[in-house]
């Protein structure tokens, strides 16, 4: 089974629609494309496996290929770098709610894919940059 993440960028965050099929699961948070933070980026596009990961102190969370996580993070954090937040909506400023409904749902969700014995992947992909920043320019191959 394969979700798409649809990605817009700003300069202060990434903010993107994650879908399996035609249906939106949720709504994910994640830290500025490279270009606009190379100290703190989100993960690049391409496909990921998923796989679920408990740990005793941190809880339940998805490892997104072999460098990068879905995690709860609360709406006062910001993702920190290859770190993708589940969330429910965004409200002016791109505020989130509701992060750990959002995330339960999307672990419920996938469970039920990983029970059956699928694999799942993740196809991220971005809109183009809207403006010039010579360091975000992505090659135009029409």
């Amino acid at each position: 089974m394969r979700l798409l993440l649809k990605r817009r960028y700003t300069p202060r965050h990434t903010l993107g629609r994650l879908y399996l099929g035609s249906r939106l699961l949720c709504c994910i948070r994640e830290a500025p494309k490279s270009c606009y933070s190379p100290q703190r980026h989100c993960m690049p596009e391409g496909v990921y496996e998923l796989e679920p990961v408990h740990g005793e102190e941190s809880g339940w969370a998805i490892r997104v290929g072999e460098v990068g996580w879905i995690r709860q993070v609360g709406p006062d954090r910001i993702p920190g770098q290859l770190e993708m937040a589940p969330v429910t909506e965004f409200q002016t400023g791109a505020k989130p709610t509701f992060t750990r409904l959002a995330f339960q749902k999307l672990l419920d969700e996938l469970g039920n894919l990983w029970e059956r014995g699928e694999v799942v992947e993740l196809q991220v992909t971005g809109a183009e940059i809207p403006y010039r920043l010579s360091a975000c320019r992505m090659p135009n191959f029409s």
